[in-house]
């Protein structure tokens, strides 16, 4: 069990995203040495704090690969390099899949980076957000076809 808590900081949507992913994803995260699921949980928190800033999103489980990409665009705008930009994607796919009920999985690194490239392109955007959509799963016995 990673042990953290989140501070509040005054920014009302940050801190609804960050109480969520602590108590929802951190504290119960598993695999790797605690040190670097610390390490990643603190690059973790840049993201969200892009994130809340930028796209203000109800919940963490809405994240969607347009957001991941424009974070991508803004480290690019910082002067980070291709390799930091990648170590970040691998950050944000590990804690996503650690997300319980998400609504999205990320895409490969190239989609990421072609989505990057072409963010005011709304149709192409809403076509990765629409193949990335997680399929609901229905409970209940699948009938199989075929004679019985």
């Amino acid at each position: 069990m990673l042990r953290v808590s989140w501070e509040d900081t005054g920014n009302p949507i940050l801190d609804r995203l960050g109480r969520q992913f602590v108590e929802r994803v951190a504290r119960y995260a598993r695999g790797g040495s605690y040190e670097k699921r610390l390490e990643r949980f603190r690059k973790y928190v840049k993201f969200l704090c892009f994130l809340a800033e930028r796209f203000a999103p109800e919940d963490i489980r809405n994240i969607r690969p347009r957001h991941v990409a424009a974070f991508a665009r803004h480290l690019k705008e910082q002067g980070r390099s291709g390799r930091t930009i990648l170590y970040y994607f691998s950050i944000i796919r590990w804690w996503h899949r650690q997300i319980p009920w998400r609504k999205y999985e990320m895409p490969e690194n190239k989609v990421l980076l072609e989505l990057e490239a072409r963010l005011d392109d709304k149709r192409f955007c809403e076509e990765i957000k629409n193949n990335c959509r997680r399929k609901k799963f229905r409970r209940g016995i699948q009938k199989s076809l075929g004679s019985a």
